[in-house]
């Protein structure tokens, strides 16, 4: 649960009980408002004085709430470095602040042991570490240097995004809340289209190009140990600036991203790195490193069960880099399975630009990264469906037999979810309103396949 307990507007009651018409602020005599924030370049409506008891009830009964009523497993905490009433910026290392927060946290745990807390702080390293450590989660927004890399600018570091491990901030901890994108950052995609470097007939800024770009940074993103957070459509290059229709306005929802081969690429590409993160031990160890300073990028990954080594050209122009391999004898490839058999750990590897590699000591399963595409995406569809518009009833005529459809709106929300019977299929969407919807029909051979629908 996104929660804000930072500060609240105008149409709290909690503001309403106190409200001073006169100075357009909350009166001294409210028990849980500053009548004027502490900080002085970031502040929102009406400021929460953390140190008043009776905020601490409220902040307390309000998280308890979520826990025991609906189940949350956790919350991610809005502007956490507002939690003081020490005057300044919030940059700077508040133990008033790191006090306040930890107190909240105990009161989560004793509800529930396992809830996850991540706070969206922005303070100093210092600060933040105190937290990281005391099993807090703390966001970490390295989106500018996954940019500049994604991009293909190198030069003077500014696509070193080392800052994305725990270790390098000297955390003792992997609770560092990486993120490439967010609600307040800019599309790497967008950023590669627009602003892409290139070299003769290497072009960032053609779209699949920019596509494998997009799955070269999420190969050095995902598999640094550690929670990541992915923004929304970004495991399949989503490409509309954050100031499309306003800065906070609605985006365009693309589920027919999903028909577009190269971005279903991209998503299975997320997809094998995901089950990587979550299925081998190696992507949780504590000993590695990283090499990222330059246009060559190296992550070593070193586990009892087996070592990874990651490298990718970050570069327009060919480049050659040593992976470091620990030992000789074979590797395996994990996105091609092909088997390399080392006999000089430090022998360079030339790579394109752009081009990435994973070589790992334990032979894994090869994701299907290609063909997949052909066998989950139709595009031109074996699927009728009738009558159109739909009224009562909406049946699809399959050519193989279905197991699951799913019936999203324009907002792309769930509305209908339901087990097939079969190849002839109807669905009742009596229940819906006027407008234009989504059919996703999903197939026992893993095929899926998406048709647009009017409901009168």
């Amino acid at each position: 649960m996104d929660m804000v307990l930072n500060h609240s507007y105008g149409l709290s009651p909690l503001v309403k009980l106190y409200y001073d018409e006169s100075t357009y602020k909350v009166s001294d005599e409210n028990p849980w408002y500053n009548v004027d924030s502490p900080n002085p370049d970031y502040f929102w409506g009406y400021d929460f004085n953390h140190e008043a008891q009776a905020t601490k009830d409220f902040v307390d009964r309000v998280n308890s709430f979520w826990l025991n009523e609906y189940k949350v497993d956790g919350f991610r905490f809005d502007f956490t470095k507002g939690f003081t009433n020490t005057e300044g910026n919030g940059w700077d290392y508040d133990g008033a602040r790191i006090s306040i927060l930890k107190r909240m946290a105990d009161e989560i745990w004793t509800v529930n042991d396992k809830a996850y807390i991540i706070l969206e702080h922005f303070a100093d390293n210092s600060e933040e570490k105190v937290l990281a450590n005391y099993d807090m989660m703390v966001w970490g927004n390295i989106t500018g240097n996954y940019g500049e890399a994604a991009m293909g600018y190198n030069e003077n570091g500014k696509s070193d995004f080392n800052w994305i491990s725990h270790k390098n901030r000297g955390w003792n901890e992997a609770n560092l809340v990486g993120y490439m994108e967010s609600h307040d950052e800019e599309r790497l995609m967008f950023k590669n289209l627009s602003d892409g470097n290139f070299a003769g007939l290497y072009i960032i800024q053609s779209l699949n190009t920019s596509l494998e770009r997009i799955e070269l940074v999420a190969t050095f993103f995902i598999t640094v140990p550690g929670p990541k957070m992915i923004w929304q459509f970004g495991e399949l290059g989503y490409d509309y600036s954050i100031d499309e229709n306003g800065r906070v306005g609605n985006k365009p929802i693309r589920w027919d991203y999903y028909t577009e081969k190269n971005r279903k690429k991209l998503y299975n590409v997320y997809s094998a790195l995901n089950h990587l993160k979550t299925s081998e031990p190696a992507f949780s160890t504590s000993d590695f490193n990283m090499e990222v300073s330059g246009a060559l990028k190296r992550i070593e990954l070193n586990h009892s069960d087996m070592d990874v080594r990651i490298i990718g050209n970050f570069d327009v122009r060919d480049g050659a880099i040593d992976p470091n391999f620990r030992q000789t004898g074979d590797w395996f490839d994990y996105f091609s399975g092909e088997t390399l058999n080392i006999t000089n750990v430090n022998e360079l590897i030339t790579l394109a630009p752009g081009e990435y590699r994973m070589y790992t000591t334990k032979q894994l399963e090869t994701p299907e990264i290609i063909s997949k595409i052909d066998n989950s995406i139709v595009i031109e569809s074996t699927t009728t469906i009738y009558p159109v518009p739909a009224s009562d009833f909406l049946y699809a005529s399959t050519a193989s037999e279905a197991e699951t459809t799913t019936v999203f709106d324009l907002n792309g929300r769930i509305v209908s979810h339901n087990k097939a019977r079969g190849i002839n299929e109807a669905i009742d969407v009596s229940g819906l309103n006027s407008g234009i919807y989504f059919l996703k029909l999903e197939f026992k051979n893993a095929a899926s396949e998406f048709l647009k629908f009017i409901k009168k």
